[in-house]
C-alpha cells in the first residue's frame, strides 16, 4: 500500500511539474518579445520575426509594428518547437497551421488558435474557461464585432466572479506588444465588451516523454 501511494504521489508531482513547465515556457517565449515597436493591423504578416521551420520561411516577419495574430504565432512556434512537438510535421502542414491561426478558410474563423492546435496534433481546445491557465492561447470576439488573438495571463476577478481577462499580445492600446486587461460585457460596472461565449481557449501539449 506505501509502495503504491508513493507512486501515486510521485506521479501527481510529476504531473504538476510538467504542467508548471509548459505554462512557463510559453509565458518565458511571450516575455522575450520587447513591449510596444508599433501596431500596424492594415496588412502584413504582424509577425515580430521570421519564423522558419525546416529551412523554409513559414511566415515572414512584419517590417514596421505588429498585430495580435502574427505576434502569437510567432510565440506559439517557438514554444512548440523548443518542446518537440514540430518533429514529423512538413513545412506545408506548418503553412496551412499558420492560415488557420489566422482564421483561414472559413470554418476556421470562430476558434482560430484551439481549432488550429487540434488539427495540428500539438494541443487541444479548452471548453471550460475556468480551467485556462496562464501561457494558454485565446481566440476572443467583442460586441463591437471586433477580435483579438492572445497570450493568457490571468482571470480578473472581483470576489468570487471573473469580469475580464488579462492577456499579452499586440493592439494599439499597448503600441504594439504589451499586456492588457479587457473586461466581459455581461461584468456589472464595466463598459466591457468582450463576450464570454465566444471566448475560445487553445493548449499546447506537454512535451512527449
Amino acid at each position: 500500500m506505501r509502495s503504491f501511494v508513493m507512486t501515486l504521489l510521485a506521479t501527481v508531482i510529476a504531473g504538476s511539474a510538467a504542467a508548471a513547465d509548459s505554462t512557463h515556457l510559453v509565458i518565458e517565449v511571450a516575455r522575450s518579445f520587447k513591449d510596444g515597436g508599433g501596431y500596424k493591423w492594415e496588412s502584413g504578416t504582424g509577425s515580430p520575426r521570421e519564423v522558419r521551420f525546416a529551412g523554409q520561411t513559414i511566415l515572414a516577419a512584419q517590417k514596421q509594428g505588429t498585430y495580435c495574430s502574427g505576434y502569437t504565432f510567432a510565440v506559439v512556434m517557438q514554444a512548440a518547437e523548443e518542446r518537440g512537438l514540430l518533429k514529423g510535421k512538413t513545412p506545408d502542414e506548418l503553412r496551412k497551421f499558420q492560415k488557420e491561426w489566422y482564421g483561414v478558410p472559413k470554418d476556421a474563423q470562430e476558434m482560430q488558435c484551439a481549432m488550429a492546435l487540434e488539427r495540428l496534433g500539438i494541443g487541444r481546445r479548452v471548453k471550460e474557461l475556468s480551467e485556462a491557465r496562464p501561457g494558454d492561447f485565446v481566440q476572443i470576439w467583442r460586441s463591437s464585432k471586433s477580435g483579438h488573438s492572445v497570450v493568457f495571463l490571468e482571470w480578473v476577478r472581483e470576489g468570487e466572479q471573473v469580469v475580464g481577462i488579462k492577456y499579452r499580445s499586440s493592439q494599439g492600446a499597448t503600441d504594439g506588444i504589451g499586456d492588457r486587461v479587457e473586461y466581459f460585457s455581461d461584468a456589472p460596472d464595466h463598459e466591457g465588451k468582450v463576450l464570454r461565449e465566444r471566448t475560445y481557449v487553445g493548449r499546447l501539449n506537454d512535451a512527449p516523454r
